[in-house]
């Protein structure tokens, strides 16, 4: 089993990750937030800072990009070859429509001719792998299956699939029965993303699909960063949980004091962090609201403090948590 933290946009910045990987075990890779905007003439290192210097651990950090540029591509590609990486991911996931209104994200998806002639373009000029993230389709759950007909022509190294459309956002319930068809059409290695919220969800989806061997998570590694391990089976107790939250939340300090970060934005950022990650405490939603009405640091260390003292939210509860779209707070 190989399982990835999934990019958040804001979220799992370089320290974010580095803490993360860390302080939490089961994972196998990190995804960063995508790279854009890349004059391919001149590269700007500068675009490439979340992701520099490349770290040679034990766990990889996959570097992606979105782009419908060719010469982008290849510039990234061979970009982040030359500072040590060996894989980069293409977003075709992407649903916010800032994006995929320009055949950005999952924007491109339905139009297929248009991807087979960048990767005719990108495949042979590119020094690295490539796999792509995707969704079922930008409007129509059938989108994607037209474009795996294409990339089946193309030795990619792993094709992430999201069940949703991009209109749905992050709403309703992942199609499954779309996940199947595009799993039976798919030469190229299928990773699973979408609504894996606890270890029970991941063991009854295994079972649906044997066959996939490759696991994303999201927004369900945010809400309890124990997720991976869990679904590895690797047992923390109590006091572990609490020990290596209290590291990642030290790391998460160190990194914005050395970044040289001002207290407002280390404010802001920590309310990012524990907005997913109140839910892996029982009553977590309720010291949210208490950690979002703080105006200083010294406020937010004496939440923060009474919150990693309360119980863990058994996975029913995170369940309901992750479905009532965190909207509740």
């Amino acid at each position: 089993m190989h399982i990835s933290l999934a990019p958040f946009q804001g979220i799992t910045h370089k320290g974010y990750r580095k803490a993360y990987i860390q302080s939490f075990p089961g994972l196998d890779a990190v995804y960063s937030p995508f790279i854009s905007g890349v004059n391919p003439q001149k590269v700007n290192p500068s675009k490439f800072t979340d992701v520099l210097p490349f770290e040679n651990t034990p766990i990889a950090t996959v570097p992606q990009f979105v782009s419908t540029d060719s010469k982008e591509i290849i510039a990234i590609a061979h970009f982040l070859k030359q500072e040590g990486y060996d894989h980069i991911n293409w977003n075709m996931g992407c649903p916010f429509s800032r994006l995929a209104n320009k055949k950005r994200g999952c924007g491109i998806l339905p139009y297929p001719d248009e991807i087979r002639a960048m990767l005719d373009e990108i495949m042979p000029e590119i020094p690295v792998r490539l796999s792509i993230k995707a969704r079922l389709g930008y409007r129509s759950p059938d989108e994607l299956s037209q474009v795996i007909t294409v990339l089946n022509d193309y030795p990619l190294k792993e094709l992430i699939i999201h069940p949703r459309i991009g209109t749905q956002l992050y709403k309703g319930e992942v199609n499954l029965d779309y996940f199947t068809r595009c799993l039976q059409q798919s030469k190229i290695p299928i990773c699973y993303n979408g609504d894996i919220y606890h270890a029970g969800r991941y063991h009854e989806l295994s079972r649906q699909f044997p066959g996939v061997k490759a696991w994303m998570i999201g927004r369900g590694a945010l809400i309890n960063p124990f997720l991976a391990s869990q679904m590895k089976g690797i047992l923390l107790t109590d006091n572990d949980k609490r020990e290596r939250l209290h590291q990642f939340h030290g790391m998460l300090i160190q990194d914005m004091a050395e970044r040289q970060i001002r207290p407002e934005r280390q404010l802001g950022s920590l309310k990012g962090v524990w907005y997913y990650m109140s839910g892996v405490f029982t009553d977590g939603p309720l010291f949210f609201q208490k950690i979002k009405v703080c105006n200083n640091l010294k406020d937010y260390f004496k939440v923060h403090e009474d919150l990693m003292h309360q119980p863990f939210a058994p996975e029913q509860e995170i369940e309901n948590y992750f479905r009532m779209g965190l909207k509740h707070i």
